[in-house]
């Protein structure tokens, strides 16, 4: 298990245009990687899109739009989306406050886009991303010319604020690789996310506190934190007096 707060992840500026905190780093993991992606008031970020990655956006603070195949979403705090892979996408701040969404990357295979790091992958496509913001054209980056049509459409579903644990935002179906379930726990109550050897999974907490139990490693959580938890291993959740909301991503190892 990894048990990782947002205030402890590395810090990657992406060529003055957003920045990235690491959580979970691609070295980390078989084909997972997290990260918090803020992006600067009053800036339309660069048309871009990933062959090799799924992504997920989970918005933890500021409004905008993101904009997935064409397609204009709004985007505010609780709002999460799924990008498919090679699919144009961009997100937009409206207002005087940063643009911060919760980053899931699922790779589509075990070369991870060629990078060992997400560091080392934000070192070589940042002058792109520079070229694709000031062109607003994602043709800056010329890998995109020979992508395949994609097969995928983008999609936006907003947290539930209670209901009860287990409601699923994304199934796997609907992916190549990844699911996310929300998990809003009332105060004191207990879930058991059951153990899977296909997938691993990332825990973010978005609101309150509690405890995570991953095999014998416990940990005490709150919001902000991110877990990862191996393949095969049951996660018992367990909420603070408050209550305690976490997200569960999964990404699909074996299929």
């Amino acid at each position: 298990m990894i048990c990782r707060h947002q205030s402890q992840g590395q810090q990657l500026d992406v060529a003055g245009l957003n920045q990235i905190t690491v959580l979970i780093d691609r070295s980390e993991t078989e084909l997972t990687e997290v990260g918090i992606n803020a992006w600067h008031p009053g800036l339309d970020g660069p048309p871009h899109a990933h062959p090799g990655k799924e992504q997920n956006f989970l918005v933890t603070a500021g409004r905008g739009e993101v904009v997935i195949g064409g397609e204009s979403f709004p985007a505010a705090p609780g709002d999460f989306f799924y990008v498919p892979a090679s699919v144009v996408h961009q997100t937009i701040t409206r207002g005087a406050d940063r643009l911060e969404y919760l980053l899931f990357n699922a790779f589509l295979d075990a070369s991870k886009e060629g990078h060992a790091s997400f560091a080392d992958h934000i070192s070589k496509v940042k002058e792109t991303r520079r070229q694709q913001a000031e062109q607003q054209r994602a043709e800056a980056d010329a890998s995109l010319a020979a992508r395949p049509a994609p097969a995928r459409r983008g999609k936006r579903v907003a947290l539930p604020a209670a209901g009860g644990a287990g409601v699923v935002l994304l199934d796997r179906a609907e992916t190549e690789r990844c699911e996310a379930v929300a998990w809003p726990l009332a105060g004191s109550a207990r879930a058991v996310i059951a153990p899977d050897s296909t997938k691993e999974q990332t825990l973010f907490v978005v609101t309150g506190a509690g405890s995570l139990q991953v095999g014998t490693e416990q940990a005490e959580v709150h919001q902000g934190h991110t877990v990862l938890v191996p393949r095969g291993s049951a996660c018992v959740l367990t909420a603070g007096p408050t209550g305690l909301q976490v997200v569960s991503f999964g990404t699909v190892v074996v299929r």
